[in-house]
């Protein structure tokens, strides 16, 4: 069976109290309608001082609950991801305090993509990719209480797994009766890291085919993804790779992403900004080794196969 669930009503608080909004058989499939993580009050005319008005308590707004008939703890549910459908914009932004680089930047910063069917021209210099997913999927938690949705966990939740685009099938362990499943926080496009804070924040539609898989305990999320992992492009193309080593891998993090916002400035003529929230969108953050104890080292990647122009000259920062 077909279902249709709109985000008239959204929650951003996890509480396994909560009533499903909708119950569903295992097997059947549903579109679900999705606000922006910011629910709904970014929207593509704002500029940065508006958005400085932002209200964090209203994220994230997700779409839910649905009930699954018949689940139960020791359950594990199979979410098939079908398809997306954006609506034409996203957003990405800095907020000062918050996201990987949370001292460098003392002012709110917003910037508004205009997404065509599979790409966005919108940063000077760039072409990239749309790759849609749901930044949150997740079960309402074992735990009783009323929680953020920002930490992820065992119910999955606020992952941020940018491979979780159409074709993928996410696999979450039930925790409580009835399930309880939420998603929301789609993103047009992603780095590995989402360093600034967001991905491209965008309103969104999602088709799922949700199965119960009886008696399959499962001790955390897991997710097969048959899709080659990057464009095919990004693949045929040189990559730029910044590598620190650190005992933080924070720290080590940090100074790559210093790093590539200089590159982009140089190359583009962009600000800072600008770059930050193009790392965001587009740098991979990668461990490279954890077994030098006890330094970490830190890979970013930048692929090639964005820039609308070759580099006359080479940068290095």
């Amino acid at each position: 069976m077909d279902h249709f669930l709109d985000c008239s009503v959204v929650v951003n608080r996890w509480d396994n109290r909560t009533p499903n909004r909708l119950s569903i058989a295992s097997g059947d499939s549903l579109t679900i309608a999705m606000r922006d993580s910011s629910d709904g009050q970014v929207h593509p005319a704002m500029d940065s001082e508006a958005f400085a008005q932002f209200d964090p308590s209203r994220v994230h707004a997700l779409t839910g609950p649905i009930g699954i008939a018949d689940a139960q703890p020791g359950d594990a549910l199979a979410i098939e991801i079908l398809a997306y459908r954006h609506e034409g914009w996203a957003w990405t932004s800095i907020i000062p305090g918050l996201g990987l680089l949370d001292q460098d930047f003392d002012r709110h910063f917003l910037h508004i993509w205009e997404l065509e069917a599979e790409q966005t021209r919108s940063m000077p210099g760039l072409t990239i990719p749309l790759a849609p997913f749901c930044g949150i999927i997740g079960v309402q938690p074992a735990t009783s209480g009323t929680f953020r949705t920002r930490p992820p966990g065992i119910h999955g939740g606020n992952m941020d797994v940018r491979h979780l685009t159409a074709g993928s099938t996410l696999y979450l362990p039930v925790q409580v009766p009835g399930v309880g499943l939420c998603v929301g926080d789609a993103h047009a496009a992603q780095g590995d890291g989402e360093v600034s804070i967001n991905g491209m924040e965008a309103p969104m539609e999602v088709d799922l085919r949700v199965t119960l898989l009886k008696d399959t305990p499962l001790p955390a999320p897991m997710v097969h993804c048959p899709t080659p992992l990057e464009p095919t492009a990004f693949i045929a193309q040189p990559h730029h790779i910044w590598i620190e080593s650190d005992a933080d891998v924070r720290l080590a993090a940090q100074r790559i992403v210093r790093r590539a916002i200089a590159y982009l400035v140089e190359r583009l003529s962009i600000s800072p900004q600008q770059a930050y929230v193009t790392c965001s969108v587009l740098l991979r953050l990668k461990l490279s080794q954890m077994v030098n104890m006890p330094i970490t080292t830190v890979s970013g990647y930048l692929p090639e196969a964005v820039f609308n122009e070759p580099c006359p000259r080479p940068i290095l920062t």
